[in-house]
């Protein structure tokens, strides 16, 4: 059985931030410091979270267990998938994929990223779609590239979109102001943990 926590109910009452910015420009290490903010003032956080561990390699944490487990396959030239500079691992996508449905009911899902192997290619993670429209949950905070923000806005229907460009001016203390942004939503629907106050 799912744990219950408190949520609104109906996904249309649900926010969204997207999370956008070139790539390795600090979006991801934004993230972690953001999910640790969150954690540190009661909130649950639940999802999917890739490090970069070697150019051609991924690893990703399941927040909601703490499993950490290679994403990637070893690289090699001509390898033919849809991603061109990662070999994925298919049966780490499954198992990441599976985990995605014991995220919810929860307050703040994460999910870093969602990409072309999903938006254009239906594989991947395009569950998270699906669960975004019809689960419980108060806060998405979801990684997506600048060049596929509309199509991800049109795949979530019936929610209310933060977008926030990571660039060279702004990563330093982004995280800090990621979670601010997300306190702040909170506070709007008087979500805020007890005891909180902003």
């Amino acid at each position: 059985m799912k744990p219950q926590h408190p949520h609104r109910g109906p996904v249309a009452d649900s926010n969204v931030i997207l999370l956008t910015g070139d790539r390795q420009i600090g979006k991801t290490t934004a993230l972690w410091e953001a999910v640790g903010l969150l954690r540190g003032v009661g909130m649950r956080v639940t999802g999917l979270l890739t490090q970069r561990t070697g150019p051609h390699d991924l690893a990703v944490m399941e927040l909601h267990t703490g499993d950490r487990y290679p994403l990637t396959d070893p690289w090699y030239e001509d390898h033919g998938t849809p991603t061109p500079n990662f070999v994925m691992n298919e049966a780490a996508m499954a198992r990441s994929s599976g985990a995605l449905a014991a995220c919810f009911p929860t307050q703040v899902f994460v999910l870093d990223e969602i990409g072309p192997l999903e938006l254009r290619h239906r594989r991947g993670w395009v569950g998270a779609l699906d669960l975004l429209r019809r689960e419980a949950y108060e806060l998405g905070i979801l990684v997506i590239r600048p060049e596929l923000l509309g199509v991800a806005i049109a795949e979530l229907p019936g929610t209310t979109f933060t977008v926030i460009r990571v660039d060279a001016g702004n990563r330093q203390g982004l995280g800090t102001e990621l979670f601010g942004t997300a306190m702040a939503l909170f506070s709007r629907t008087a979500m805020l943990p007890q005891g909180i106050r902003l």
